[in-house]
């Protein structure tokens, strides 16, 4: 069947449609190496009006705390490349996904354990879209105090349409792939910050 950025698009607007465990198709699910490049692409493409909807607010760059960090390159980049994305994405995206599948000789589940994999199934929308939108709040934190709260739902709009499309890559293939994903999504504004420019990382 076509991979294209078309059909990945397509999938990922299901995916926020209708959130679920088995997101993926079954050629998607064979060949992440090929569906990655478009995700990335996805990423990029939708960043930059999120962007541009975020300068409306008048919050220039020096009001972001990751600023702070320019004068320690090495610092900022392990922050943001591999801390981050290994913290974020086990806290974030590791609850949301099959985690019962650990192995039993790892985990002996018992009675109440499948009562709450049974409740973790049954409200998977809900699981995703709190885990979603906290992730994304939490982000508010990177902005000086001064910044008005009620700008909040604007300032983290790319980090809430990050969050969704990692977890569609972290149902669909694994933790690992999504901190893999983050850490490229942080690792391309962290460069061209070091580089003299001024996107703030997520």
């Amino acid at each position: 069947m076509d991979i294209s950025l078309s059909s990945v698009w397509q999938d990922l607007v299901a995916f926020v449609k209708n959130p679920r465990l088995d997101p993926l198709p079954r050629h998607f699910l064979e060949q992440p190496q090929k569906i990655f490049p478009y995700l990335l692409a996805l990423d990029f493409l939708l960043m930059i009006p999120l962007m541009g909807i975020m300068s409306v607010t008048g919050i220039e760059d020096t009001d972001h705390e990751i600023t702070k960090l320019l004068d320690e390159p090495m610092k900022l980049a392990f922050m943001a490349v591999v801390l981050a994305p290994i913290l974020e994405e086990l806290f974030f995206r590791f609850p949301i996904g099959n985690w019962w599948k650990i192995p039993i000789r790892l985990w002996h589940q018992n009675e109440a354990d499948w009562l709450i994999i049974t409740w973790c199934k049954n409200n998977f929308k809900t699981i995703f879209w709190t885990f979603t939108i906290v992730f994304a709040a939490v982000h508010f934190s990177n902005f000086v105090a001064t910044v008005p709260i009620y700008l909040a739902p604007i300032l983290v709009l790319p980090q809430f349409v990050l969050g969704i499309m990692l977890g569609y890559i972290r149902v669909g293939w694994g933790t690992r792939y999504s901190m893999l994903f983050h850490a490229i999504h942080n690792g391309i504004p962290i460069s061209l910050m070091l580089l003299g420019g001024g996107m703030a990382p997520n």
